[in-house]
């Protein structure tokens, strides 16, 4: 897509300012004098001012990040907001359901971004035409698959290679019958696996499985199908329907079988074993792969990311490092980077110690910020509550609410500093 795509974001420097803006208000409301409690109110709208000057934009060859706030946190972390295309080395996508039913699931989907020792975050609904939407496909599109995992993958499938508006209404009122069976077989397979994966992300899960059983039909030998069903089923299946879960893994069995010499569909059923936690699956995919043709990217990173669910740490960086020698650009910094960290891991134990006391430290931090997240809401209704009945008490929930705002504070701060490994 040509042109400059800009967006509205929310910084996560927003959530800092907004505990900020409840710790003041504690602390004043402790004393009781309303009068003061003025100055931090008058911080939120301030906040909502300032957030309508927060973008990100891509321009088809950097993406960044722009407004006031994004100017600040450059400043207090020094880094840049600005990520050359070519800079990119992963592109993670997370998809949230809101289940309606078997006929209707709402996704939300969040992506990632990273590079360069930074990341952004872009949010869309699937669907819905929007500007966001327009910056996702045209930032995936600028990427090559080996930098994007199977969620990505499929959304740039899906944003690329839309049918017709005609055909996609009709499919959405696709039924098991006979009127429908003539009009499907009508249309090629590929066609059809397009709009079941359509209206897969649009949510409508029962057109969608109609489509796929048109297809498998016809196909039911092809491996492409059949890993696309795989997904869908699991996707359905993860709305506790434990049929569904049994078909998906007996689908993606099939496909790796009959995947033979297909190398990028083996590193994609792969991940999808991986995703799964079924390690053993994802191995023998990987392995697969890797001696059709060894200088696969994806496939040796996935055996490193096995290699260290078992803790083989040499193993690690020998996977890490074939993958460095198979790709170029940010991929080569990337899997190089990983390789010396891991192969230092395993030869320095001084270095080991410090970064094993980082990620302790790192993960109770995490505890601390989830549980003084959780106290902050209970004492903020305790104290709504029982400060109309009792000063004293009031004020004690009050003063928990001040400690677990600063605790929460304290904890995602520190969290910045203790996420860098040590040089």
């Amino acid at each position: 897509m040509a042109g400059t795509i800009e967006i509205r974001v929310l910084g996560r420097i927003y959530w800092i300012l907004t505990v900020i803006v409840v710790v003041a208000a504690v602390s004043l409301a402790v004393d009781f004098e309303s009068k003061r409690l003025l100055l931090p109110i008058a911080l939120v709208p301030l906040l909502i001012f300032c957030s309508r000057f927060e973008r990100l934009v891509f321009d088809g060859c950097v993406i960044a990040r722009h407004g006031i706030f994004a100017g600040i946190e450059s400043f207090v972390l020094r880094k840049s907001r600005r990520l050359n295309i070519d800079s990119i080395e992963m592109v993670a996508c997370e998809a949230i359901r809101s289940h309606r039913g078997f006929r209707r699931v709402k996704y939300l989907y969040r992506l990632i971004v990273a590079g360069a020792s930074m990341q952004f975050y872009i949010t869309f609904v699937a669907g819905r035409n929007s500007l966001n939407q327009d910056l996702v496909m045209s930032l995936l599109s600028s990427l090559d698959e080996n930098r994007l995992d199977p969620r990505s993958s499929e959304l740039k499938t899906y944003l690329k290679a839309k049918p017709d508006n005609s055909l996609l209404e009709k499919a959405r009122k696709i039924e098991l019958n006979e009127s429908t069976a003539e009009f499907c077989n009508k249309l090629p397979v590929l066609v059809l696996r397009q709009l079941a994966n359509n209206l897969k992300m649009e949510g409508l899960m029962q057109p969608a499985f109609n489509c796929f059983l048109f297809a498998y039909k016809r196909e039911p030998r092809n491996p492409h199908l059949l890993y696309e069903m795989a997904r869908f089923l699991f996707s359905l299946g993860a709305i506790d329907r434990t049929p569904l879960l049994r078909r998906s893994k007996a689908c993606l069995r099939r496909a790796a079988h009959l995947a033979k010499d297909d190398t990028k569909l083996l590193e994609r059923i792969g991940e999808t074993y991986f995703e799964h936690k079924e390690y053993k699956l994802a191995a023998r995919c990987f392995s697969k792969a890797i001696a059709l043709e060894s200088n696969l990217f994806r496939a040796n990173i996935g055996l490193a990311r096995l290699a260290l669910e078992e803790g083989k740490l040499a193993h690690v960086a020998h996977f890490y490092n074939v993958a460095g020698q198979s790709s170029d650009g940010s991929q080569h910094s990337l899997a190089l980077r990983e390789a010396g960290y891991y192969e230092r891991l395993c030869s320095d134990d001084d270095y080991f110690e410090a970064e094993l006391s980082r990620i302790t430290t790192l993960q109770n931090l995490q505890w601390a910020r989830n549980w003084s997240s959780l106290l902050l809401f209970v004492f903020w209704m305790a104290a709504l509550l029982i400060a109309r009945f009792s000063n004293d008490w009031g004020m004690l929930a009050w003063f928990v609410v001040f400690s677990t705002s600063l605790v929460w504070l304290c904890s995602f701060l520190l969290s910045y500093r203790y996420s860098r490994r040590h040089p």
